[in-house]
């Protein structure tokens, strides 16, 4: 069940029969995205006049392993060096805005050059998470209020 599925409205007990009933967020298992370049091509927001490179690993799909440039209206697969690191299973949050990029590079789902773990106490963002954060915007869901 998608994460802000209002479960809580079904239950009337959430231990039933010895037996506990756990919520966990497992989104990345409710959408896999197969073929990356033309999900992020309609996804993205066209305007940014900025581009960045996002490498995406899938160990499950070593075809998907691609790096794509993102930007200037428009996605392709580029050679170039990349910006971002993200795994398959965390760039179907990403894509549908559950997670802000923000919130994916905070978490370490979301690699910057040798930002590879992050304290939460860096106020400041890289450039290119600003600039990715443009491009996939975040998303408000009924749980998050």
């Amino acid at each position: 069940m998608p994460p802000d599925f209002p479960a809580k409205l079904f239950f009337h007990s959430r231990w039933q029969a010895g037996r506990e009933l756990k919520i966990m967020d497992a989104s990345s298992r409710m959408v896999r995205v197969l073929d990356p370049l033309p999900v992020v091509s309609r996804l993205m927001d066209t305007s940014p006049s900025e581009s960045v490179i996002l490498k995406i690993k899938d160990r499950l799909m070593p075809e998907n392993n691609v790096k794509i440039a993102i930007g200037n209206g428009k996605a392709e697969i580029s050679e170039a060096a990349d910006d971002f690191e993200i795994e398959s299973s965390d760039l179907a949050t990403l894509l549908t805005g559950r997670l802000s990029p923000m919130r994916h590079w905070r978490l370490g789902k979301l690699r910057v050059g040798s930002w590879n773990s992050v304290s939460w106490g860096i106020s400041e963002l890289p450039e290119k998470v600003r600039i990715l954060e443009s491009i996939f915007p975040g998303m408000i869901t009924h749980n998050a209020i």
